[in-house]
């Protein structure tokens, strides 16, 4: 083999290796999950006299992809708020998490959350039965 077609055969490889390096997409991070560590623990009676109980963690989860947005998902089929706060911007809102999920505009930047159930505004027909039973959720997680 002569010299010249070793250095063709070099050149070759480090082209396509340059092309592959250049071409290729960006590492993109997986969706964050916050699960909070406080559970929402409810009961109430519904407009039919039924009486619920209702336990559930509720994750938050965030991506790269969707800087500034939050998606809550409920951990079961209770509806419930979500009264978030950004500490970072100061920005507030309140979420209604049915099933299964729900986003929020929450902003970047570290953002707690206390989750409530429901005491019945005219669009929630529940009320309340011993508060003292009733343990509010909460978490906090960083949205990128």
């Amino acid at each position: 083999m002569r010299p010249h077609h070793g250095l063709r055969r070099a050149s070759i490889v480090a082209g396509i290796g340059v092309a592959l390096l250049f071409g290729a997409q960006p590492a993109v991070a997986a969706p964050t999950d916050t699960v909070f560590p406080v559970p929402l623990v409810g009961a109430s009676v519904s407009a039919t006299g039924l009486p619920s109980v209702c336990v559930m963690y509720v994750t938050a989860s965030t991506d790269l992809a969707t800087p500034g947005i939050t998606r809550f998902t409920g951990g079961g089929y209770c509806n419930v708020f979500i009264h978030w706060r950004n500490i970072s911007t100061g920005a507030a809102s309140i979420a209604y998490l049915g099933y299964p999920s729900v986003e929020a505009q929450t902003g970047s930047g570290i953002v707690l959350a206390t989750v409530t159930v429901p005491t019945g505004p005219p669009d929630y027909p529940a009320v309340m039965v011993q508060p003292g039973m009733i343990q509010p959720g909460g978490g906090a997680w960083t949205v990128p």
